[in-house]
């Protein structure tokens, strides 16, 4: 009877939380999941509610809003990292963009900064990683969620550098 109790305990500890879904195990997001529509629209005035925002807008930059943070978010460390590399490459495509990139959720029991939390709430958006493009103007251009590829990222910079079509919004 002892081996049926032994068995019993180590069906319930291994094998049973196997049929649990992840996403009833914890109220934190999911890593590299973006979830639901952002607050802000292609079209709308984008929210410069950091410094950096407001310099790179004061500035009349092309502003390269990346919400999520690569340490813990597989697809924000992918983006991060080729979008880092296209920035070297071009030089901030000649000085006239700006990549802006920060944390909005918890990673690893660490919090995000003031800003990502500010950046978060004015956004309207829930997980990562979320890519907002906004023009000169300090317009919202190009919205993506999760992920977007490096050959679209470069050309929608040079589109609203070139003064050329309107955004629109992908995801």
């Amino acid at each position: 009877m002892r081996i049926f109790y032994v068995i019993a305990f180590l069906l319930f500890q291994f094998y049973i939380p196997l049929f649990i879904p992840a996403s009833l195990a914890t109220e934190l997001p999911i890593r590299g999941i973006a979830r639901g529509e952002s607050k802000i629209q292609v079209g709308d005035k984008a929210p410069l509610v950091t410094s950096e925002l407001e310099d790179a807008s004061k500035q009349g930059k092309v502003i390269a809003l990346q919400l999520g943070y690569s340490s813990h978010c597989p697809w924000c460390d992918r983006m991060e990292r080729y979008i880092r590399e296209i920035m070297k490459e071009t030089n901030n495509f000649d000085n006239r963009a700006v990549f802006i990139q920060t944390q909005i959720e918890h990673a690893k029991l660490i919090p995000p900064p003031e800003d990502g939390v500010k950046l978060k709430e004015a956004f309207g958006v829930e997980g990562q990683p979320w890519l907002f493009i906004i023009d000169k103007k300090g317009i919202v251009r190009f919205v993506y969620k999760i992920y977007v590829s490096s050959d679209v990222f470069k050309k929608n910079i040079e589109e609203l550098l070139g003064e050329g079509k309107n955004g629109h919004e992908k995801q």
